[in-house]
């Protein structure tokens, strides 16, 4: 979805795509096809035995040097017929190999590697046994990149602290216009509900926030007052963690109906785990709707850990009215809050505005990532983008 934005406007013969994905089925879940040209590469082949005696540390260094390799070789071959200029590798949980793969690819065909990290790259490392290779390649290759983009602020800092090296800051970009075709005003309903409104997807990253959001709407006693989830997580599984009650479940819709969904909203609820299995990854994660959440001007309430990057973010520009606590009863005060001070929300929308035009707008995004890649602006947002 964030490649799809920062390369929309591209010119297709200027940059290619290399996945294990297949993305010519046609569907869009996360966002539409871009026009350039797609690559799929075969995933490598795997041990999937060695589990006793300790083996599977020894098996799962194997897989990841025999898969980077294999996968690299795929890669420098297109890079090399294409004529490309510069390899350009994202992090993703759902593939720890596409980081040390495009690393080796670049030096394989002798071009530039760029990084760009959703979050970092070592806290994808989420298994136990095999977080210390995530923890050896970041800084082996990170102090390597030629050029390095981080989704914020403090993953910035940390990398600087603990790599001595230096990232450019891109938060995830949101197409404003999107928003900005749609009306101001509040949309005008029949009915006197409070719609609280969550977007997107649901896992033990949310899990505890929005038990405590469910509650608070229960303390608060107002039968008005309800949840709007819209996400592809199944009631069943939703159900089973306590998310349950005063709330409608709408299943996934396409991420470009977002914007009228969350302008129908009253408030929009922003949430991240206070236990969670990975809490270093809570603590820098930035959430790809945040973005979202400020153009749509609607109330935002953050219930988040006090140290995360979005309690952090919030809190510095009130652009957002944050709960950090891990308390239903405080979010219940900050839900009354906003229910009931109609200047507080005229205020919190006004500000979030302006840092969704100044933070996470597009073309800001688009001349950054340019400017990073020393690409010449011309009639095209980014020029010539690998």
């Amino acid at each position: 979805m964030m490649l799809y934005r920062l390369l929309k406007d591209v010119r297709p013969d200027d940059y290619c795509l290399i996945s294990t994905s297949n993305f010519e089925t046609g569907e869009e879940v996360y966002s539409r096809t871009l026009p350039g040209k797609y690559f799929q590469i075969s995933a490598a082949f795997e041990l999937t035995r060695g589990y006793r005696f300790g083996l599977k540390i020894l098996r799962e260094v194997f897989n990841v040097s025999l898969g980077a390799f294999a996968r690299a070789r795929q890669i420098a071959h297109i890079v090399r017929t294409e004529h490309c200029q510069a390899v350009l590798s994202c992090s993703s949980g759902a593939d720890l190999l596409d980081v040390p793969a495009g690393f080796i690819a670049s030096r394989l065909a002798r071009v530039p590697f760029y990084v760009y990290l959703f979050d970092t790259y070592s806290h994808m490392w989420v298994q136990a046994d095999t977080q210390f290779i995530g923890r050896r390649l970041e800084p082996f290759i990170l102090r390597r990149a030629a050029g390095i983009v981080s989704t914020n602020e403090l993953v910035r800092k940390l990398l600087a602290s603990r790599y001595g090296v230096d990232s450019t800051v891109i938060h995830n970009p949101c197409d404003i216009s999107e928003y900005e075709k749609l009306s101001h005003e509040s949309v005008p309903r029949s009915d006197d509900e409070v719609r609280i409104v969550y977007t997107g997807s649901i896992s033990e990253s949310h899990y505890d926030a929005l038990r405590n959001l469910v509650t608070a709407i229960e303390l608060i006693g107002r039968r008005n007052v309800k949840l709007h989830l819209y996400t592809f997580t199944s009631t069943d599984r939703l159900a089973a963690e306590g998310i349950r009650g005063p709330v409608v479940y709408h299943g996934h819709e396409s991420v470009f109906t977002m914007p009228s969904v969350q302008r129908e909203a009253d408030i929009l609820f922003l949430p991240l785990a206070f236990e969670s299995p990975y809490p270093e990854l809570m603590r820098v994660s930035s959430p790809s709707k945040i973005g979202e959440f400020l153009a749509a001007r609607k109330p935002v309430l953050v219930h988040a850990p006090p140290d995360s990057f979005l309690s952090t973010y919030f809190r510095r520009y009130e652009c957002g009215l944050v709960a950090d606590q891990n308390k239903p009863e405080a979010v219940a005060e900050a839900l009354e809050k906003l229910m009931d001070d109609s200047e507080l929300r005229q205020r919190l929308s006004a500000n979030a505005w302006i840092r969704a035009t100044t933070d996470f707008s597009l073309p800001v995004a688009q001349s950054t990532l340019a400017t990073l890649l020393d690409l010449n602006l011309q009639s095209d947002p980014v020029a010539q983008a690998v």
